[in-house]
């Protein structure tokens, strides 16, 4: 289970769980899948409120539903240092990257009364860099810091006043290349959880 926080987004923040499956091709190249989950946790802060009444400034505001991506990483440096008493912790560093989804709407700030979005899933790549520090043979804590980048439609700035419910005026003529940098932390299960080296006779 990994929690994913969303790092660069003062107005909303995206916080939710995760799960991600690796499978190691060699000691140092896996290929993975995973899935999160954020559309019950997401906060929309409430400075933005205040700002909105008291300044009539909005600023357009989007929310995530799910995320899911495929990803290869490669661990390029691991080792050993000393920790509590005689304890050595054994750690791995890695990047990765991948492509997946992310299920994204914008939040109605600008026409409330009339507007109401919808989820809708976008192509989205992704590229990060982690720290496993590793417990045991087959458990390690993990932390990550990885960019999801999509294109997104925010809502329009402008209203129809003759027509405020046609959904075509709704959202802004083109997409915007969209970071969504996420810190995540969480814990590695290694199975087996016993095994042996194989040396050559």
């Amino acid at each position: 289970m990994v929690e994913r926080k969303v790092l660069n987004d003062q107005f909303v923040q995206h916080t939710g769980p995760g799960i991600s499956v690796s499978y190691y091709i060699t000691n140092v190249l896996a290929i993975g899948a995973n899935f999160r989950y954020y559309s019950p946790f997401n906060n929309d802060s409430s400075f933005n409120g205040q700002v909105r009444r008291a300044a009539r400034v909005a600023v357009p505001l989007n929310e995530y539903e799910w995320g899911a991506s495929l990803d290869f990483n490669y661990v390029f440096a691991y080792g050993k240092f000393a920790g509590v008493g005689d304890f050595i912790f054994e750690y791995d560093a890695y990047v990765l990257g991948g492509v997946g989804a992310l299920s994204t709407r914008p939040i109605a700030v600008i026409d409330p009364d009339n507007r109401n979005f919808t989820y809708k899933p976008k192509l989205a790549f992704d590229a990060g860099i982690g720290l496993r520090i590793f417990l045991s043979r087959w458990f390690a804590v993990n932390v990550a810091v990885k960019d999801y980048i999509y294109p997104e439609k925010l809502e329009s700035l402008t209203v129809d006043e003759v027509t405020p419910a046609n959904q075509s005026t709704w959202l802004s003529k083109s997409s915007s290349l969209t970071n969504n940098v996420e810190l995540q932390t969480g814990f590695s299960i290694f199975v087996p959880f016993s095994f042996d080296y194989r040396l050559p006779k």
